[in-house]
């Protein structure tokens, strides 16, 4: 097939035209263009012959050649020709347009943001809950696994209508996730060496469906088959007076039937079809593998006919509006109502994970949430307003060096943050680095520390309720004063006292009844809040003055730091413990450059490079040369550092997206590093990102030996400091490099 030709036929056992095509801005591993294929959705010879004419023109003439084209292409072409080629670039940067149909409200409209921030399972959207009084409703869904899968705004206000809007994910992502699925699928049906009664059913269905990361479950939006489960359900003890918010929960969805003998002859067929596709292969093929599939006519028919199954699921988005209504994947949705239980029906679809909804949610297909309506806290008549902003969870790896981008976006952006940890085990090495990473962001004047689970802390030598919140609180305090004591500190005296003030505890959040703890929880919360949003110190009158030279020192020693931590990661350097997996590396670099994400799991270098650089700046700025006046309090003198910190810390990541990613010499290179495959990609692939950091972080030598890359990124980040210094009335002394 010629790179730009459009072909098409009728498959077998297809009674429609599939037409196939190589994408001119999209590349294969091999530097080709990647291979589409798509069904047109009609037997027509002659209308087939025109959809194929159109396609061609969008190939072949470049004026098309640019996602912002898309919506005029939409006039001049049949949408299915639009769709087979916009749907397949690659994300750019993306923002979260499709929820601005509802305004975010900002302090000076008389609402606080408040950040929920957390390991996953520490109570987060069981606080949330409370917060919005929707508990006897079961939602937000809560589960022993990670549940919240994008992020969500919650606006509390004093309004009579319930709103909300919901941005979906790309479809190329989704493609790009079954493509991984079917990968899997194949390798696994090979481990069992092709005999189908050694394969086990339900296992391959969820690797087809479901993405190992878990992000992508297409078994809350297809289902799974119908089986015959003859165990007996355990028994389970009900206390009336604090009853599980589940067993409460009436699980209501739209008038939306599923025809369950189609559903589960798609399945069945979508089993058998990929046991056949991997009669291909051998598992002797190996480092070729991947790359074969990704090309295989078959593969790819299976994964349009899963896109396309998908898409019928949309018929669920009944009652609103599409923000694209012309394209058969909709970029978002938005839906009002003054009819409360309607509102929280249509909202299970988007955030549920409950098997009892399989087939009617599309949940994995959300990428953020934002909700407005009149909510009120339990046992509350009042509605307090503010946002709430919540989203995916610190996780559980120890491994992990910085906060997620989209948590310190969070914080940034809050005027609180409440910190949730569970008392039942406080501050495990997850959480006191997240703490720590959030308080050299300069961020420890917004923290209010909420201990859940304090039900759950028991012992021997625990005389009352007292007793529990001092252990828990003394857990929190041993470490903030372990930080104060390091040779460099991250925190002052002042910032310990903030924290261990704004201390709460939680009991019983899973309960309908809320308990006398939880009350009086909220309420605190509510003050400590006000304390926050309404505390104010000038620093108007002090100034600090800097040494640029000091300066490049610690910026220096940054990158050695970064580069070698990430050079082992890679594998670039040597093979050693802290080595990834190479498919993980490759499916960071999928991230980076397919999806518009800036992380795989832990995998995170933007932010990894972000915390090293704020953390050797952090001992600068801790550390000025000269304080004007010099008799200035410590509380004023700490406050002025921890806004040249956050400005710092947002300026810098800022600058770093730029240099490591979003431009485009950094984002075709991660694409490229995604699309190594076959013998050797490993290593390649580390070429490629060492290259990337090559330009973004370059290791710098000593003065005046500096290359002129090395000297642009010195430039540019004492540039940055330099301006920042300058917001402040603060002096920095430059050098000559």
């Amino acid at each position: 097939m010629a790179e730009n030709k459009v072909t098409y036929r009728i498959p077998k056992d297809k009674s429609s035209y599939v037409f196939s095509y190589r994408h001119p801005l999209v590349k294969d591993a091999s530097g080709y263009g990647k291979k589409i294929q798509r069904g047109a959705g009609t037997s027509n010879e002659s209308e087939m012959t025109k959809l194929a004419e159109q396609l061609q023109t969008l190939i072949s003439d470049e004026r098309w050649h640019h996602v912002s084209k898309r919506m005029e292409a939409l006039e001049k072409f049949d949408k299915r020709v639009v769709e087979a080629f916009y749907d397949c670039m690659p994300n750019t940067i993306e923002t979260n347009s499709a929820l601005d149909v509802i305004t975010l409200p900002s302090l000076e409209d008389g609402y606080a943001n408040a950040a929920l921030v957390g390991m996953s399972g520490c109570g987060k959207t069981t606080l949330l809950r409370k917060m919005m009084g929707t508990t006897k409703k079961g939602f937000p869904t809560t589960s022993t696994n990670r549940t919240t899968t994008c992020d969500m705004q919650i606006i509390r206000a004093k309004v009579s209508q319930y709103e909300m809007a919901v941005q979906f994910v790309a479809r190329n992502e989704v493609e790009s996730d079954l493509m991984d699925n079917l990968q899997d699928s194949i390798k696994y049906i090979l481990t069992k060496n092709k005999e189908a009664e050694d394969i086990d059913d339900m296992e391959l269905l969820l690797t087809i469906l479901n993405h190992s990361e878990m992000s992508t479950r297409l078994t809350y939006t297809l289902g799974m088959p119908e089986v015959n489960d003859e165990e007996d359900e355990e028994d389970e003890e009900d206390d009336d007076s604090f009853k599980d918010e589940d067993q409460d929960e009436l699980f209501s969805l739209p008038d939306y039937e599923i025809d369950i003998e189609k559903k589960d002859k798609f399945l069945w067929e979508l089993r058998d079809r990929v046991i056949r596709i991997a009669g291909k292969y051998t598992l002797e093929m190996q480092d070729e593998i991947d790359a074969a599939i990704a090309e295989d006519e078959d593969v790819l028919l299976v994964i349009d006919d899963i896109i396309t199954a998908i898409i019928e699921k949309f018929d669920l988005l009944q009652g609103g509006k599409k923000t694209n209504p012309k394209v058969a994947w909709p970029e978002g949705w938005y839906f009002s109502t003054d009819n409360y239980d309607e509102f929280i029906t249509k909202a299970k679809i988007f955030v549920s994970d409950s098997y009892k909804a399989w087939g009617k949610l599309l949940t994995p297909l959300v990428k953020a949430i934002r909700l407005k309506g009149p909510f009120v806290e339990a046992e509350s008549d009042e509605v307090i307003p503010m946002v709430i902003t919540d989203g995916i969870g610190l996780g559980h790896s120890t491994n992990s060096i910085s906060v997620p981008a989209s948590v310190l976006s969070r914080c940034a952006k809050a005027d609180v943050i409440i910190f949730v940890d569970s008392a039942a085990n406080p501050m495990m090495a997850n959480a006191k680095e997240a703490l720590k990473s959030l308080i050299e962001y300069g961020y420890a004047d917004k923290i209010v520390f909420a201990f859940t689970k304090m039900d759950l802390v028991s012992g021997n030598n625990y005389r009352n309720l007292g007793d529990k919140k001092q252990h828990v609180f003394t857990t929190l305090k041993n470490y903030l004063m372990f930080l104060r004591k390091q040779e460099n500190t991250v925190l002052s005296d002042s910032e310990v006292q903030s924290i261990m003030n704004n201390c709460i505890y939680f009991s019983y959040l899973n309960k309908i009844k809320i308990s006398k703890v939880t009350t009086t929880g909220l309420e605190q919360l509510n003050t400590k809040i006000d304390a926050i949003v309404s505390k104010h110190i000038s620093t108007d009158d002090v100034s600090f003055s800097y040494e640029a030279l000091k300066l490049y020192y610690y910026i220096k020693e940054s990158t050695l730091k970064f580069r070698k931590i990430w050079a082992e990661k890679t594998g670039y350097s040597c093979i050693t413990n802290n080595t990834e997996h190479w498919t993980r590396i490759r499916a960071l670099s999928r991230r980076l450059g397919l999806m518009g994400q800036e992380n795989y799991c832990e995998l995170q270098p933007l932010a990894d490079f972000a915390a090293i650089v704020q953390e050797n700046i952090n001992i600068f700025i801790n550390q000025p040369e000269k304080v004007t006046p010099a008799q200035t309090s410590e509380e004023v003198a700490d406050e002025l550092k921890r806004l040249i910190k956050r400005s710092i810390g947002e300026g810098f990541r800022e600058l770093n997206r730029k240099r490591m990613w979003t431009n485009d010499d950094a984002h075709k290179s991660w694409e490229s590093a995604y699309n190594e495959m076959g013998r050797g990609s490993r290593n390649r692939r580390a070429r490629i990102i060492e290259n990337i950091f090559d330009t973004a972080a370059p290791n710098l030598a000593d003065i005046p030996n500096l290359t002129e890359e090395q000297e642009l990124y010195l430039k540019e980040v004492i540039t940055l400091v330099e301006s920042v210094l300058d917001k402040y009335r603060c002096v920095l002394r430059r050098f000559n490099y």
